[in-house]
């Protein structure tokens, strides 16, 4: 791999596997995009040396490292593996353009203390003569033991180094990241339903209250919730509809006017969310798997929660986000300026400030605003009295929450439960 052509510092890159291997102990080195080592840093391993003589052209460590190279560009983060020999090393791919120009590995280390055991293995596996069992029981005993827990930061560690030799391209492995993350979360989804004890008649049930707790945590601007129900609903289609891609595109499309509904009732603007509908509508038709299609959806929901409060031009970004999400998980308790200024380390008075600036709305009436969102969803329930349905979702009293419920949704909550 030759680092100056594909936009990585020679240098840097060697200085920081010094400091990996001066910081860790690990032996680590740098791969090229054909599985060739390139740079290593750190006493090599005699245990390796002696397994790759004795193995000779069986030997097929170089290709373990490069498919673990892969693994970790697939999936956009370190990838922990065993090689052919049994030992323990990770990857962290360097991906330039968007294609992989090698990668960095660490290892090896063992996590247990089963020499015997794997050097027996070995020498079945690869038919070794019996002599070398001694010299491998010895060159075995030198490489490192590491518990699993700090494997798992060694590994990071070595992913924050690539990272930071890309010049500008670890957001590619960022995405990725973030998109297995999500798939991830759908698939255990999936599972859920399996396993469900109605899983029989699930070809005719639709989760409805989930599609209306989806439309409440959009309108109240609550990402991280809308994008956990937004999960379980695709494990539920793709169950369902998962071998057939017309059926998956049409529900995922349905989702996306859903969303788009709630964000017109949650308060965004009206024409920015035509806007994206129109873009988003012409988007679809181009999808051609289900990966693809899931992908897409949850893009489409980060972006419509972003218009209820029109997130894109908010500076405190950070700030604001982080009040909403304890607002929005801590509903039921006692929640007042004083405790969300508190949880962002701001003072009150200050942050009310801050909060009204970059929201264009008071803190009291979007806490007013994700109580009554809350409260709906025990309005279908008539055997809840308003009373116990105020209390529930942090109101003092019924008279003041029927108050506010009015201001904000136009009919008193009485009215409303009549309507669902």
């Amino acid at each position: 791999m030759q680092l100056q052509k594909n936009n990585l510092d020679e240098e840097a890159l060697i200085d920081n596997l010094k400091t990996y291997n001066n910081i860790t102990g690990v032996l680590c080195f740098n791969i090229d995009e054909f599985g060739d080592t390139i740079h290593s840093e750190g006493q090599l391993c005699e245990f390796c040396i002696k397994f790759k003589e004795l193995s000779g052209d069986r030997c097929t460590c170089r290709e373990s490292h490069l498919y673990a190279s892969r693994q970790s560009e697939k999936i956009g983060e370190p990838y922990v593996y065993f090689c052919p020999s049994g030992l323990v090393h990770f990857a962290s791919a360097i991906v330039i353009g968007g294609v992989l120009r090698g990668a960095l590995i660490g290892g090896p280390i063992k996590m247990n203390t089963s020499d015997d055991f794997m050097v027996n293995d070995l020498i079945k596996t690869y038919d070794f003569n019996l002599e070398s069992r001694e010299t491998l029981r010895n060159f075995v005993k030198s490489v490192p033991i590491v518990d699993p827990e700090r494997v798992r930061y060694l590994s990071k560690l070595l992913y924050i180094i690539a990272k930071d030799i890309m010049v500008g391209e670890s957001n590619i492995l960022s995405e990725r990241r973030k998109f297995y993350a999500e798939q991830a979360a759908i698939n255990e989804e999936i599972q859920n339903v399996k396993h469900n004890e109605y899983s029989e008649h699930i070809s005719n049930y639709y989760p409805v209250e989930l599609e209306n707790e989806l439309l409440s945590r959009v309108k109240v601007g609550d990402k991280k919730g809308a994008k956990i129900i937004l999960n379980e609903l695709l494990g539920h289609v793709l169950f369902n509809n998962g071998n057939n891609i017309e059926v998956t595109r049409a529900r995922v499309l349905e989702l996306m006017i859903v969303l788009s509904r709630a964000v017109v009732e949650g308060g965004g603007d009206l024409e920015m969310v035509f806007g994206l509908n129109f873009k988003y509508l012409n988007e679809v038709s181009t999808l051609n798997n289900v990966e693809r299609l899931c992908e897409w959806i949850i893009k489409v929901l980060d972006r419509f929660s972003e218009c209820v409060y029109n997130m894109e031009n908010i500076n405190n970004f950070h700030i604001i986000q982080k009040s909403m999400e304890y607002i929005n998980h801590n509903i039921k308790n006692n929640i007042s300026l004083d405790s969300v200024a508190e949880y962002v380390y701001l003072s009150p008075s200050y942050f009310s400030r801050l909060f009204k600036k970059e929201m264009g709305i008071n803190f009291i009436d979007y806490l007013n605003k994700v109580r009554v969102e809350e409260s709906k969803k025990y309005l279908t329930d008539l055997k809840v009295s308003l009373s116990d349905i105020a209390h529930c979702v942090g109101f003092t009293d019924q008279s003041y929450y029927t108050k506010v419920f009015k201001k904000i949704e136009g009919i008193a909550p009485g009215q409303f439960r009549k309507m669902t």
